[in-house]
């Protein structure tokens, strides 16, 4: 840029010195700062005042000249020597570094008190006619600095927050608007010169605007403020906005504030529709158990203690879980769609049913649980309890069909109570099972003898779960024997027995009960099969090494319906088995009825799998379901065991001769027993417990009995026992038997 200031002056460019335009370059590049190139001629000339020959954009904007108007003035036209000082002539040194005052003169006339620093710029030679340089700095005062720097980082923010896509709003004081952004005036539909000033104030909604305003009070107090609110645009829209304000002070002006404004319409949309969802079942759009917990947790709630008192939230307030009883047959028999449409037309008839302040829930299922106010006595829960009964047993039409349907309710009454939410929803459950076990389509207030035997009963599961971990759930073994003098060991059936540590032995009834409520069948067994497995194994190696004279053909196992629907029975199965060294025709599986009735395509396909390999298939307890032929048919059986109930009514023919010999449960085990014979099945009689019994049976050609008479389940080291003496049993009442015989 030098180059072109010799151009022009061609005395200079005769010796231009290379440090001058390095010396330029580099004091161009302090933009902030007004620089200037300055020259006069060399001694002896005539004495000539300094002339501008060069200015950067800092100067320019300084003296309020563009800079090529700079060019060629007089130096004492835009810098005046300091009244206190000499003239910016004598300043000028061609030895040194010199600084000195002066008044630089803006473009409109006003003097502004500065500073000048002067670098005398080098001669290449020093021959007559030459120009003498300088580069000279304005050093601008601090204050007019700092403003520089603020009127930069102002333009700046506006440049940014004008381009932001967050709606920005700037108060210089008070809650007047000075500025706004295109994302604000987009946001309420409006050009920014009508938001400016206060009436950006009127889209507030109005039941919002008096927390608005005191918001930016507190905003020019000093305070940082987020708050929700809402506006109104000028299409009528209300949009929920979260405002974020922060405190901003302009000298000259005061308080203000500077703001964003984010639109959170739609997130907050999305936000309730979750909180609704997460409260509520989507099918029936009923609360859901969440929502019943949330309800329950604030009924039972009392400041500074637990529970409710007379008079307090949950006086008079009664829960009701209502349980459609076999809803099961509705979703099998006429598909999961008809079930939906039952369940939403049972909760629409059960809103009705109850006053507005109450509250019906789904949790889940077939459950629905309802809580109502003013229940005061029993009669009050029980006229309420039978609306709810009647509301469900009205026909509900679907594809067609009229159904009616029954439901069981269990009632907990929250006065009183010092438990959680989770514990009423769980005594509510408790009535329930109590009003199904009476026979259902009732209802079932809980008391304390009802909850003491339900907390019982947890107990027992806890302590069950835990036994099967341990491995601590015995296995007795009850003989199967051909009768005679004496009977001789067949085969054996595994008992399931239970002594708890503390209560001492538990009735099998009991705890199988249990199991099936908490889904330990399958555990118990699979539990059950390993112990058979591997008492057979060590019976067969003593035999085989001849410390015992016999052992057992086969053990029979139990299996319950859940454990044959598993995929992996019959894995697990051949994987104990294979475990003891054992194979499938040691075992024999016993199916009943019931079991069969659940499921009878899986139980066939996985009891086929198994038989083909060896296993024994048995029917327990057959005659007491009502398709006992057509599992004949359709499963692979190698034994029937008659059921208790037939042989417990077994007597000898009587003396009269009137009737059939033996009466009605003579013609049945005789019908079984031609039965199995005619199919190539072996038959066991179960329950045997007299002679009497024992006679009948022998007559009738059983050739396979169980029962007391010959052996009570026994303990494996009894086994060991009845198995050293050869597996022969004398039955109890031998002289007796020997009449009958």
């Amino acid at each position: 840029m030098l180059n072109e200031v010799w151009r022009s002056h061609p005395r200079g460019s005769e010796g231009s010195p290379a440090g001058v335009e390095a010396a330029l370059l580099h004091y161009a590049a302090a933009a902030d700062q007004p620089v200037l190139v300055v020259s006069r001629p060399a001694a002896p000339a005539a004495r000539e005042v300094a002339r501008v020959r060069w200015a950067n954009t800092a100067a320019a904007g300084f003296f309020g000249i563009e800079a090529d108007h700079l060019v060629d003035l007089a130096v004492t036209r835009v810098l005046r020597p300091h009244p206190s000082g000499d003239s910016e002539g004598d300043r000028l040194s061609r030895e040194r570094r010199s600084r000195f005052a002066v008044q630089a003169v803006t473009s409109g006339g006003e003097l502004r008190h500065t500073e000048l620093v002067a670098w005398p710029v080098p001669e290449r030679d020093g021959r007559d006619g030459q120009e003498w340089f300088w580069v000279v700095t304005v050093v601008l005062p601090e204050d007019e600095r700092a403003q520089a720097a603020l009127r930069a980082a102002e333009e700046r923010f506006a440049t940014l927050a004008q381009s932001s896509p967050v709606p920005t709003i700037v108060s210089d004081v008070g809650a007047r608007l000075s500025r706004v952004n295109d994302a604000f005036a987009q946001l309420v539909g409006l050009p920014a010169e009508e938001l400016c000033g206060t009436g950006w104030l009127t889209h507030v909604v109005d039941d919002e605007r008096a927390g608005v305003v005191e918001a930016v009070a507190r905003v020019l107090a000093g305070e940082r403020v987020v708050l929700d609110t809402r506006l109104r645009n000028a299409a009528g829209q209300v949009r929920w906005v979260t405002v974020r304000l922060a405190p901003s002070r302009t000298p000259g002006y005061g308080a203000g504030f500077i703001g964003t404004v984010e639109d959170v319409t739609d997130r907050l949309a999305r936000e309730h529709r979750l909180a609704y969802q997460a409260q509520h079942d989507l099918l029936t759009g009923l609360p859901n158990r969440l929502a019943l917990l949330e309800r329950l947790a604030d009924l039972l709630a009392l400041p500074g203690q637990a529970g409710t008192q007379p008079g307090g939230p949950g006086s008079n307030v009664g829960v009701l879980m209502v349980d459609l009883d076999d809803f099961k047959t509705v979703n099998d028999g006429l598909g999961p769609e008809a079930g939906d449409a039952v369940l939403v037309e049972i909760a629409r008839r059960l809103a009705r049913t109850v006053r507005g302040g109450d509250m019906v829930t789904r949790p889940g299922g077939d459950e629905f649980v309802l809580v109502c106010s003013d229940l005061t006595d029993l009669d009050a829960v029980r006229a309420t309890a039978q609306r709810v009964l009647d509301a469900v047993l009205a026909p509900v039409e679907v594809n067609g069909l009229a159904l009616r349907l029954v439901a069981s309710i269990g009632v907990v009454l929250l006065e009183g109570l010092t438990c959680s939410a989770e514990e009423v929803v769980r005594d509510a459950g408790i009535a329930v099972h109590e009003a199904k076990a009476a026979g259902g389509g009732r209802w079932t207030l809980l008391d304390e003898d009802v909850r003491q035997r339900a907390r019982r009963a947890l107990r027992l599961v806890a302590d069950l779960r835990e036994a099967l971990v341990r491995g601590s759930v015995d296995v007795h073994y009850q003989p199967i024997v051909r009768p005679g003098r004496p009977a001789q060991l067949l085969s054996l059936e595994a008992l399931c027995r239970w002594t708890h540590p503390e209560l001492g032995p538990i009735p099998p009834q009991t705890f199988i009960e249990l199991a099936e409520r908490a889904n330990l069948v399958p555990a118990l067994d699979a539990h059950v099969l390993d112990v058979v497995c591997r008492d057979l194994a060590g019976w067969r190696a003593a035999h085989a090494a001849g410390q015992l004279p016999t052992s057992p053909d086969y053990v029979a196992v139990n299996v319950s319906a859940v454990s044959l629907a598993a995929e992996d029975f019959a894995t697990r199965v051949r994987h104990s088995v294979a475990a003891a060294g054992l194979q499938l025709r040691d075992l024999c599986l016993e199916v009943t009825e019931t079991a069969l009735a659940s499921d009878l395509r899986a139980c066939r396909t996985v009891l086929e799998e198994l038989r083909r390999d060896g296993a024994r298939v048995a029917i327990d307890d057959f005659g007491t379901g009502y398709s006992s032929l057509a599992y004949l048919k359709d499963l692979p059986v190698d034994h029937l065991k008659v059921d208790r109930s037939f042989v417990r009514d077994l007597h000898p023919g009587s003396s009269s001769g009137e009737g059939p010999a033996g009466g009605p449960a003579r013609a049945v085990a005789a019908a079984v027993v031609s039965l199995a014979r005619t199919l190539g099945l072996g038959v066991v009689a179960e329950g045997v417990e007299t002679p009497e019994q024992n006679g009948v049976l022998t007559d009738l050609g059983c050739e396979a009995v169980q029962g007391w008479l010959y052996s009570r389940p026994l303990t494996r080291e009894a086994l060991v026992d009845l198995l050293r003496d050869g597996g022969e049993l004398h039955p109890a009442g031998a002289t007796q038997l020997e009449v009958t015989a």
